[in-house]
């Protein structure tokens, strides 16, 4: 580990391994505080630190609290082939989230689509990750969920509404596409680390208590909101994916006296193979993103991305070690070094 500046270079292999020890100190079997860690440790290669180890204290509390149960698994509750629903039993979102995967890749394989839900789930993290897990096996992904009221509606000063992320996910014969978004400004995670590296939020990105614009994440933290981006057009698709994620999952809207803290997620996998033939599909997929990808940019000298592609391209970068902030992985390192005093 080597420091440069108020951040800090850590080998993928050590932000794992501690990440692993911390959550087995938590509770967690081994095999899912593997699976957790990696996670959270391929939100920081993709270049997603607000989805990262910046989590680990927050998921502490969530064990303190009650809110994880870290040996719990989830398991089928509702089935009817190409409709199922997942109980995630309040263990660790990541778990239930790549079992719903495996559910729903196998069921649209067969059936040609498939619509799975989980319920009683905890924070699954970058939502991206999993429609890309589909896209690698020819499946188009389609995935959102609602979350902890932390935004306001478009004109409104409170927090209604979750961060609310939504992801697709489509292949091609190259590089999958793969959009994933929180319909905020920003994700709430992202001032998590703005905070912890003292740097201020995006304008438009927060109103305080009293409903005035801010950039210091502070703010957010004493009371204040998140926005939705796109004005109108933002707030239009967070009240969507909050009033079917949050229903549809049996996990209820974040504003509503049932709510279930948590993610209600909807996952759809759609076999391409089952409507117009995979070949076909990717044919028309590959030639699309390539002529696009190829389009004259508005600057000379840049290029046009994909979605997707910017997480690629941190991806090459941190093969091996990752850069976060040095008071994170300080962190990171207390809370592992607490469970050790407490066990």
């Amino acid at each position: 580990m080597t420091e440069s500046g108020s951040r800090l270079d850590v080998t993928v292999a050590d932000a794992e391994a501690l990440a692993t020890q911390i959550l087995v100190s938590l509770g967690t079997p081994h095999a899912p505080a593997v699976e957790v860690a990696r996670s959270l440790v391929l939100a920081n290669v993709v270049g997603h630190e607000s989805h990262g180890l910046v989590r680990l204290r927050e998921y502490a509390s969530f064990v303190e609290r009650g809110r994880v149960i870290p040996d719990a698994a989830p398991r089928v509750i509702s089935d009817r082939g190409a409709a199922v629903m997942i109980d995630g039993q309040h263990g660790w979102g990541q778990t239930a989230a790549h079992f719903a995967v495996g559910v729903a890749a196998d069921r649209a394989r067969e059936l040609g689509a498939a619509v799975v839900t989980i319920r009683n789930c905890n924070h699954v993290g970058r939502i991206g990750e999993y429609v890309d897990e589909l896209t690698r096996s020819g499946l188009v992904g389609i995935m959102w969920c609602n979350a902890d009221p932390c935004v306001a509606p478009f004109g409104g000063a409170e927090r209604m509404l979750g961060t609310n992320p939504f992801a697709v996910g489509v292949p091609t014969e190259s590089e999958p596409v793969v959009v994933d978004f929180a319909t905020a400004s920003v994700a709430e995670g992202k001032l998590r680390v703005a905070r912890a590296s003292g740097t201020q939020a995006p304008p438009g990105a927060v109103v305080d208590r009293n409903g005035a614009a801010t950039t210091d994440p502070n703010d957010f933290y004493n009371g204040g909101a998140l926005l939705p981006f796109g004005a109108h057009k933002g707030y239009g698709l967070s009240l969507i994916v909050e009033l079917i994620g949050g229903a549809l999952s049996g996990g209820h809207p974040s504003v509503n006296a049932d709510y279930i803290a948590g993610n209600g997620v909807v996952l759809i996998a759609i076999d391409p193979a089952f409507f117009v033939g995979a070949d076909a599909f990717l044919a028309d997929t590959t030639e699309a993103t390539q002529k696009i990808a190829a389009s004259r940019p508005a600057r000379e000298g840049d290029r046009v991305l994909l979605p997707g592609d910017v997480e690629r391209m941190q991806a090459q970068k941190n093969t091996a070690t990752i850069t976060m902030a040095d008071a994170i992985w300080a962190d990171v390192v207390a809370l592992r070094d607490e469970k050790k005093a407490t066990a």
